[in-house]
């Protein structure tokens, strides 16, 4: 028979680990923000294109599944080619705008919904499982795209993070852009809430771009809009100051975090076609 003590101590450590599991998911749903926002695709402005799916592993507590791809072939197949990562909160259709933008100023592009998003699988994505999602499609990018003459990575916001993980993994990589960037996941919670929690002990989702960000070496683009109202902007400047790479900033004026692109097209669109050697 167990005593009250005991019974109590059980009690104790029962609820104390659903506590900090509670908290992990808790985590999962605030820093991915898995969005199933479907609505338009490329064909209703237009565009041709095709949807492939790519088979992903069980890995950071998400379970197995399919990861939905668009493909918007560039008129030439010489043409450079991008494999854009969107943020949290997003997904394809969300983003068409920017994909769009991108395939006029002279892009292929490939782009992803991670597990949890759109069209893929309903699962709970984690920071591994994002990292694994656009690693595999970083693989189907290169199959898609032989002949492309530049081959680039574009993350937005939370997408900023993926590519910047990828790009230390990633052959073939001729450069990175990176857009609404941050340091970490925690220093963002901490510009949004008080700057004396311990959120870098306390978070395990911890997209760590300031520790990643100075051992890329292949050319660099950061784009920030200064009224970006997700992420400040002087976490995108941080991280900026910690590259040692061959780098370039892209300030502007005013704008917003979702639609910075919109807020100075012809200069997003000309360091754009630059770092792809078409300006």
């Amino acid at each position: 028979m167990v005593k009250p003590t005991y019974r109590k101590m059980l009690y104790g450590a029962a609820l104390l680990a659903l506590i900090w599991i509670g908290w992990q998911v808790a985590q999962r749903l605030v820093i991915l923000h898995p969005s199933r926002q479907v609505s338009v695709n490329p064909k209703d402005f237009g565009v041709p294109y095709a949807e492939e799916w790519l088979d992903a592993p069980a890995g950071g507590g998400t379970r197995a599944g399919r990861v939905h791809v668009w493909w918007l072939p560039a008129d030439k197949p010489k043409a450079p080619a991008v494999l854009y990562l969107h943020g949290n909160e997003s997904t394809l259709s969300t983003d068409i705008g920017l994909m769009l933008s991108l395939r006029r100023a002279g892009f292929a592009v490939m782009a992803i919904d991670y597990r949890g998003y759109g069209e893929s699988a309903l699962r709970l994505p984690s920071e591994t499982s994002v990292y694994t999602d656009a690693r595999l499609a970083w693989t189907r990018f290169l199959e898609l795209t032989p002949q492309a003459s530049k081959r680039l990575l574009y993350g937005h916001s939370m997408g900023s993070a993926v590519a910047i993980d990828l790009a230390g993994h990633a052959p073939r990589l001729d450069g990175l852009v990176v857009d609404g960037a941050f340091t970490s996941a925690a220093d963002v919670g901490l510009a949004w809430t008080a700057d004396w929690l311990p959120l870098p002990k306390l978070l395990r989702q911890k997209f760590l771009s300031k520790e990643k960000i100075e051992d890329l070496k292949m050319p660099q683009l950061f784009i920030h809009c200064t009224d970006d109202e997700v992420i400040p902007v002087e976490l995108g400047q941080r991280l900026y100051g910690l590259s040692a790479g061959p780098k370039q900033q892209l300030l502007i004026e005013g704008g917003d975090h979702d639609h910075c692109y919109q807020a100075a097209p012809e200069r997003w669109r000309h360091a754009l076609r630059h770092m792809a050697g078409l300006a």
